[in-house]
C-alpha cells in the first residue's frame, strides 16, 4: 500500500484554522469573538489560532478598531492555480464518473508549446488500455483527435496562435499555406461529423473521437475516447459513445462558468 492509499485521521488544528480564514474571508473584517461563532469554534481557540495565523502573515489585527482582517499573503497562497489546474479538477471529477459507462480509456489534454499534453486520465482504470502513467505525455497536435478538436474549437485567433507556436516549434510539418489547408479540411469534417477523430494517431493500434471543452473565454483542451482501432470504426464509436461524452462536457462546461 503506498502512503496516497492510506487513510489517514484529520488535522483538527489545520480544520479550524482553515475554518477561521474563511470565516474572515466571508466577514471582510471582523473580531475574534464573531469569527469564533462564524468558524464554530470557541473563543480561546479562536484567538490562539488568529495570533499564530498573524505571526505567519495570513492576517492583521488593525490598531484603529482591534478587528482582525486578511493579508495580501493569502491571496498569494492561490496564485499558482492556473485555469489550466482548475479546469483539471472538475474534468478528472467529471471523466472518473464517465468512466463505468463507456468503460473504453479517456483523456483530457490542453495545448501546451505545440503539443498536446495530457492532463488527467482515466487510462489506469480501464479494463482496455494498454498504456499507464499518461498524465504529462505529449501528442501530436495535428494527428490525435484531441489535437483536431481543440484546432476545431478554437476561436481563429486563438487557433492561429496555436499554429504560430507548433510551426515556431517545429511540432508540425508543412509551410503556412499546407498547414491551413490541412487545418481547413480538419474544422470542415469535424463541423459535418460534430467531433473529431484519429485512426492511429499516437499509437498505430488505438483510433480515436474527441469533442472540445469550452471555457468562458476560449477553448481550454479537449477529451478523447481511445479504443482499439480493431474493435470497432470510429463511427460505430460515436453511435455508441458520442452523446454520454458530449453531455459530460456539457456539465464540465457548466461548473467552468459558475
Amino acid at each position: 500500500m503506498t502512503d496516497t492509499d492510506r487513510t489517514y485521521p484529520s488535522v483538527r488544528a489545520l480544520e479550524r484554522g482553515l475554518a477561521l480564514l474563511a470565516a474572515l474571508n466571508q466577514a471582510g473584517r471582523s473580531d475574534p469573538a464573531s469569527l469564533a461563532r462564524l468558524a464554530g469554534v470557541d473563543r480561546t481557540t479562536a484567538y490562539r489560532m488568529l495570533h499564530t495565523l498573524a505571526e505567519l502573515g495570513y492576517v492583521a489585527r488593525s490598531e484603529s478598531d482591534g478587528q482582525f482582517v486578511l493579508t495580501p499573503a493569502v491571496r498569494a497562497l492561490s496564485d499558482g492555480l492556473t485555469e489550466t489546474d482548475l479546469t483539471a479538477r472538475i474534468v478528472c471529477e467529471e471523466i472518473f464518473d464517465l468512466a463505468p459507462q463507456v468503460m473504453w480509456p479517456t483523456d483530457f489534454a490542453t495545448f501546451d508549446e505545440g503539443w498536446m499534453v495530457i492532463r488527467e486520465t482515466t487510462h489506469r482504470f480501464s479494463p482496455y488500455s494498454v498504456h499507464r502513467a499518461m498524465v504529462g505525455r505529449r501528442r501530436p497536435l495535428l494527428e490525435t483527435a484531441m489535437g483536431r478538436a481543440v484546432l476545431a474549437g478554437a476561436s481563429e485567433a486563438h487557433r492561429e496562435e496555436m499554429l504560430d507556436i507548433a510551426l515556431h516549434r517545429g511540432t508540425v510539418g508543412g509551410d503556412r499555406e499546407d498547414l491551413h489547408r490541412r487545418v481547413a479540411l480538419l474544422r470542415e469534417d469535424f463541423a459535418a461529423r460534430g467531433y473529431a477523430w484519429a485512426v492511429g494517431g499516437a499509437d498505430h493500434r488505438i483510433s480515436a473521437i474527441a469533442l472540445p471543452v469550452q471555457g468562458p473565454t476560449q477553448v481550454l483542451g479537449s477529451i478523447n475516447l481511445l479504443f482499439f482501432s480493431t474493435a470497432m470504426s470510429v463511427e460505430t464509436a460515436a453511435e455508441r459513445f458520442l452523446d454520454p461524452l458530449a453531455a459530460r462536457i456539457r456539465r464540465i462546461e457548466a461548473r467552468l462558468s459558475c
